[in-house]
């Protein structure tokens, strides 16, 4: 997948959600001596609002040098690194939370990301991924205008199921909550965000695949008034020791 490309357009079509923020700080005490590593940055939005909100050292991790530009122009006050969640450049027992917005379907081995959270967290330490299970994905009108996505995606991205299990497996406990997403209003704008390919599955499509979806659309915004895809997704919360999770 061409990161790079995306990144013409990627903050378009993507913000940062409050809802995220507000999670986090009901599952972790954070203050200015905390450290939080957020893997799979992108453009940086949801890591600047971790920074905006929690004021504590923040480092950002993603594998698109150009993705990673745009961040860089947004704030200094954030590290921004090159790498990925299977070799991260960071030392021993110095991060206190990861956090992983939609990227864990990027991950090449999550054995060996997990390895590596284990490598650089702290005793203490806390796992933040937001991800989107299958049972949401058949939820969402996206996927209903376009079938062959919800077929690819969930074949690309992990189940929650197994999510959970190899975290377990790896020594942590875990706890899984479902939070709202945000709603998109069906309309000229949508469609727009759908020409663009504004996320990485669309790109897998073919070009008539893409167009039948578009097809979709349009026949369903001259049906319907007022259509909106509410979105869900899941938090998966992970905890490097043995305390309880409440």
């Amino acid at each position: 997948m061409n990161f790079n490309k995306l990144s013409v357009y990627y903050d378009d079509y993507h913000n940062s959600h409050s809802t995220f923020i507000n999670q986090l700080g009901e599952e972790y005490p954070i203050d200015s001596n905390i450290n939080i590593l957020d893997i799979g940055c992108g453009t940086g939005n949801e890591t600047q609002n971790i920074y905006k909100y929690f004021q504590c050292k923040v480092f950002g991790i993603d594998l698109s040098e150009d993705m990673l530009k745009k961040a860089r122009q947004k704030t200094d006050e954030i590290t921004w690194l090159n790498g990925c969640a299977e070799s991260i450049p960071l030392k021993n027992n110095s991060v206190d939370i990861i956090t992983s917005f939609f990227s864990v379907h990027h991950f090449s081995n999550i054995d060996k990301a997990i390895s590596e959270f284990n490598r650089i967290m702290k005793s203490d330490g806390l796992v933040f991924l937001v991800t989107i299970s299958h049972e949401q994905m058949s939820n969402s009108l996206e996927y209903k205008f376009f079938p062959e996505l919800l077929e690819y995606d969930t074949q690309r991205v992990p189940s929650i199921d197994f999510i959970e299990r190899v975290f377990v497996q790896n020594g942590f406990l875990v706890k899984i909550k479902n939070l709202f997403y945000e709603s998109r209003k069906i309309d000229a704008n949508y469609l727009k965000m759908i020409e663009s390919r504004y996320r990485t599955g669309l790109n897998f499509l073919t070009d008539q695949q893409i167009q039948e979806g578009i097809s979709r659309i349009e026949n369903a915004i001259l049906k319907k008034t007022n259509l909106v895809d509410s979105i869900m997704c899941s938090v998966i919360i992970c905890r490097k020791d043995h305390k309880t999770l409440s």
